[in-house]
């Protein structure tokens, strides 16, 4: 299989140079943009890993050519913190990834459709290599056989947990404190749809684009704030960020002083509050690492099932590219 990723992740590198590189392969790579001769890319990007998946009749030279890439942007040393896989390495690598074994929060939900939605906004703009369809096809059919095993997500920790009970943690007077979510993504979706559940009705959305944000409003009945009022965030005691915005939404000039307590959760990656707004005393910012710290998995009663997740991927993944190997389907990817 003549495919490969390049990547860096949370356990590798610290979130500055994560959100630097994501800027930089968000720029260049944008919907799997063709900037190396024929070939074409899919980037997957989320909080905790930026990847480039890529197929090439000369891997080594495509591989120096992202490497190459990179380097113009980043000015220190960072060839230490990525990581490279290739053929059969890199297919049991996305297949760890579509499944949760390698975030963060062990067997989290959210990462199957992040990878799912990497490949098929490319798939939908560009037309791809037999090599890339099957890579992403077998990876995400092997994830959901193997998550099928997985334990279920009660009674583990994922991020709407987490940011649920931070801020109860954090609001004690409060029964519901008045919470303001930026951006109408899926990570933002599922905290909300949690929230509700969890009969926290003071719920306000805000989101660039109008009618997206409107059929979410809609949907959880919460009322909207307008993109261009962005500013008046600080009249809420709780702001948590889900965008692929690549600024600053959240600034300290839009802060009058004095200021009443405020908690800010950033999950984006770049960052979207400004990391100043950190350093006020009535202000506490938690950014997706320290949020992930709060995430420890209680590993006891699961090493024997993760490691049989981790063996099903092994003998599905062998499988697929001895099949791949065949004649007739090394026939097809030369056609395509």
């Amino acid at each position: 299989m003549r495919v490969g990723v390049l990547g860096i992740n949370h356990k590798l590198a610290n979130l500055q140079l994560r959100e630097r590189l994501a800027a930089i392969c968000h720029q260049r790579l944008a919907l799997g943009s063709s900037i190396h001769g024929e070939h074409q890319f899919i980037l997957l990007s989320t909080c905790n890993r930026t990847e480039i998946y890529f197929f090439s009749e000369d891997l080594t030279a495509t591989h120096s050519y992202l490497l190459g890439m990179l380097r113009q942007d980043v000015s220190d040393e960072f060839d230490q913190k990525l990581y490279s896989y290739f053929g059969q390495d890199c297919l049991m690598h996305l297949c760890r990834v579509a499944t949760g074994l390698d975030s963060a929060i062990i067997v989290e939900t959210e990462i199957q459709g992040q990878v799912k939605s990497a490949y098929e906004n490319v798939q939908r703009h560009y037309q791809l290599p037999f090599e890339l369809h099957y890579l992403f096809q077998k990876a995400l059919a092997i994830s959901k056989k193997v998550r099928a095993i997985l334990p279920s997500q009660a009674g583990l920790p994922d991020i709407e947990h987490a940011i649920f009970h931070t801020g109860r943690h954090f609001f004690p007077e409060y029964s519901s404190p008045n919470i303001l979510f930026v951006g109408a993504s899926s990570i933002n979706e599922k905290i909300i749809s949690y929230f509700k559940r969890k009969q926290v009705n003071r719920i306000t959305l805000c989101n660039r684009t109008e009618s997206k944000a409107a059929v979410m409003a809609e949907k959880y009945q919460i009322p909207l704030l307008h993109w261009r009022e962005l500013s008046k965030w600080p009249n809420y005691d709780w702001v948590i960020l889900g965008t692929k915005a690549t600024g600053h939404l959240l600034q300290i000039q839009h802060v009058d002083f004095p200021v009443e307590r405020k908690l800010i959760v950033d999950l984006s990656v770049p960052r979207n509050a400004e990391p100043q707004l950190g350093h006020l005393s009535s202000i506490t910012l938690l950014n997706i690492d320290q949020l992930n710290c709060h995430l420890k998995i209680r590993t006891q009663g699961l090493v024997k099932i993760l490691h049989q997740a981790e063996e099903m991927i092994l003998q599905s993944v062998q499988q697929h590219v001895a099949r791949f190997n065949k004649p007739e389907c090394v026939q097809m990817a030369q056609v395509h």
